[in-house]
């Protein structure tokens, strides 16, 4: 008996060293190298086309760059900036829509017009009425008053909306329908891409009584399946429909107050609601009967994003300074963020990202700054953000910068995982990449970074600058002399990023990090 158990401990042991060899492989094989490759004389917006090939970058008009040659295929001319979630590609990156006056649609080949609709459309996912959250002053635990705000708290407004936290599903997933909102009403609107027809429209609850509201106040998507599409409107009443049909299957009431945010799990199985007064609902799909209900006035929370790998999902809460994970299947809550232990408050933070495989968490850490920043920068070593294990809300680590900086430097911070999840790309004041559990790999030689983005691939990786003092006073004393405006353009630069032993350090990951 003693030398089985002797056995059976020693085996105990050499698969914990196993286990351990494993992680320290896995971290020793995460090899990222990072090569410029063409630097642009264009700034601003950009975006990438599904497949990689396409890069369009907004200056003045949108241009579409060839990803691989990085040379501009074409020109599209715009009457102006286009606004969040206004452009974007069909599923196969070969059509741009854009919306404007009206939606048009583009060859990217060449940036040929190939069919406009009927005037009158816009994106869907925005609400005109701008919402100013209430300040309220609060007694703390050390006896000092701090501001609070009855609304989330967000740096990232385009008339009231944090557009990262709404849909981005409004090209049916098969690539044949759009979803967009009629300018001159409140109805959601679903047209045929192929046609330019408009094969339905969605009109919201009105309650008796009520008068119909002006337009200009409708968000919504399609689910990942493509089978349904939500809407909601001012009135307070989501809406879920049949996608293939445009019946009605459901009023996702009540609701209590104005509802921000509409969105579907990735699995398509359940809809989260949060309204302006801080009340999180968790529907079914397919009945849109109500499942579980989070939050209240007195408790608020609201709906941050869902897992990519499972139905649990995130919500903030804003008396609490908490930030907690949920599952949607059964309303258990599942973790709470470890917040002590990073000494965050969690207050004006909403971003979000989770890992590819769902077991890491990112939240932004909170870094302030004051009306006299500019001119009196409060320079400090500080936090860029934490990972945490999605599973427990342990926190796994924190990214800091080596560099001590005013808390502005921080305003244009975003986050980007690798596709495979081997590695996470930091941009703002500093561009780094880390290891999932954040150890840093490498920092690119970069300037500030005001905009960001990461081919769906996972291979290029586009950086705007920031205008420096002394590009914007000769851009300003250009104009003085004659000169266009488009001196004070920001630069982009096309980086391309190479992941060394990728998929076995990801199947490593995999069997260390179960339980």
């Amino acid at each position: 008996m003693r030398k089985t158990l002797s056995f059976t401990t020693r085996a105990c042991v050499v698969a914990a060293l196993l286990a351990l060899f494993q992680q320290t492989g896995a971290a020793q094989t995460t090899k990222v190298s990072a090569k410029l490759l063409h630097t642009m004389p264009d700034g601003y917006t950009n975006w990438w086309s599904p497949d990689a090939r396409t890069f369009a970058v907004y200056n003045g008009d949108v241009l579409l760059y060839d990803a691989a040659t990085t040379k501009v295929r074409a020109t599209i001319k715009t009457s102006g900036a286009p606004l969040p979630k206004a452009l974007s590609f069909t599923p196969d990156g070969r059509v741009l829509i854009l919306l404007s006056d009206r939606v048009r649609l583009y060859d990217v080949a060449d940036g040929k017009l190939l069919r406009q609709f009927g005037e009158g459309t816009e994106p869907i996912n925005r609400y005109e009425t701008k919402f100013e959250p209430e300040a309220v002053s609060v007694l703390n635990s050390d006896g000092q008053y701090e501001t609070e705000y009855k609304s989330p708290g967000n740096y990232e407004n385009t008339l009231e909306l944090p557009t990262k936290y709404i849909g981005d599903r409004v090209t049916s997933p098969d690539g044949k329908f759009l979803l967009v909102r009629a300018r001159k009403d409140v109805d959601a609107q679903v047209y045929n891409l192929e046609t330019g027809e408009l094969k339905f429209t969605l009109e919201p609850y009105v309650e008796a009584g009520k008068k119909r509201r002006g337009g200009g106040d409708a968000l919504g998507e399609f689910s990942a399946d493509g089978r349904f599409i939500v809407t909601s409107h001012e009135d307070r009443t989501p809406r879920l429909w049949n996608a293939a049909t445009g019946a009605l299957v459901a009023n996702l009431a009540p609701q209590t107050d104005i509802v921000y945010g509409v969105r579907f799990s990735h699995d398509s199985k359940f809809v989260a609601t949060t309204s302006f007064d801080g009340i999180v609902k968790i529907w079914d799909t397919a009945t849109g009967t109500l499942r579980h209900t989070i939050g209240a006035k007195k408790d608020q929370h609201y709906f941050a994003v869902w897992n990519p790998k499972d139905n649990s999902f995130v919500t903030k809460s804003i008396k609490r300074r908490e930030i907690n994970i949920w599952d949607a299947a059964t309303g258990a809550l599942v973790a709470k963020l470890d917040n002590k232990v990073a000494k965050e408050k969690f207050e004006d933070d909403l971003t979000f990202d989770y890992s590819p495989d769902g077991k890491i968490l990112l939240t932004k850490a909170t870094n302030y700054s004051t009306a006299l920043s500019p001119i009196l920068p409060n320079r400090k070593l500080r936090a860029i953000a934490y990972l945490w294990d999605a599973r427990t809300g342990a926190l796994v680590n924190t990214l800091r910068d080596d560099k001590a900086r005013d808390g502005l430097a921080y305003y244009y911070d975003k986050f980007f995982w690798s596709p495979a999840g081997d590695f996470l790309i930091t941009t703002g004041a500093v561009v780094r990449l880390w290891n999932p559990r954040g150890e840093l790999l490498l920092e690119l030689d970069n300037d500030a970074v005001v905009t960001a983005s990461l081919s769906p691939d996972g291979r290029l990786l586009a950086l705007t600058d920031a205008l420096s003092l002394g590009t914007t006073v000769k851009g300003v004393a250009g104009i003085l002399i004659g000169k266009k405006p488009k001196a004070l353009l920001s630069k982009t630069h096309l980086w391309q990023i190479e992941s060394a032993g990728t998929d076995s350090a990801s199947r490593r990951r995999e069997s260390a990090i179960q339980p």
